[in-house]
């Protein structure tokens, strides 16, 4: 009569299945990790990107160009004819973009250190046009950019931040500033 053997697993096949497991949990934890942190990252810098390829385009083309932050979103617009339009061959990099939620991006431009030598901050838009108080409320609720963007290759001091508006994740704001002339800057604060 022949005695069956029964045999476990060795030491080397538990060891391989657990490194199996210990890799798949590693990959799930870390897709699910850094949800919105590359992301946030690719947003600024395109943002960032678009800017300063719009100040080239303004001095190569001798076009004035204008930045409209509303709703969340941005779009470049140009001074043709009297009046800011949206930019026709706005392809690729100077196409505005709306961020979904949880993105938010907001634009300063009051009190900001360098901004009180800027000549565009001066101007008195509402005696410029000529335009009584009725006539500029109108206007108004036309687009009319936050932040011009010159064929000399001025940019009007702003300052725009895009940051994650949850309450899962704290992560820091990516600040993009423009002090008068291009290349703006792309920064982020770190944690204290």
């Amino acid at each position: 009569m022949a005695v069956a053997r029964h045999r476990g697993f060795s030491l080397i096949e538990i060891l391989v299945v657990l490194a199996i497991i210990a890799f798949t949990a590693n990959l799930v934890v870390y897709s699910i990790d850094d949800s919105h942190e590359d992301e946030l990252e690719q947003h600024a810098l395109a943002l960032q990107t678009s800017i300063n390829y719009a100040s080239e385009y303004a001095i190569l083309n001798q076009r004035q160009l204008g930045l409209y932050v509303a709703d969340n979103g941005y779009e470049f617009l140009t001074y043709a004819e009297q009046e800011w339009r949206p930019l026709e061959d706005a392809e690729g990099v100077l196409k505005g973009k709306q961020f979904e939620p949880p993105f938010e991006l907001t634009l300063n431009q009051e009190d900001l250190p360098w901004a009180q030598d800027s000549l565009l901050n001066a101007v008195d838009w509402q005696q410029l046009l000529g335009v009584d108080e009725e006539d500029f409320l109108e206007l108004e609720k036309m687009k009319i950019p936050q932040v011009m963007i010159l064929s000399s290759g001025e940019v009007s001091p702003f300052e725009l931040a895009l940051a994650v508006d949850s309450r899962e994740e704290e992560l820091m704001p990516y600040t993009i500033t423009g002090e008068f002339m291009a290349p703006v800057a792309l920064d982020r604060e770190q944690w204290p």
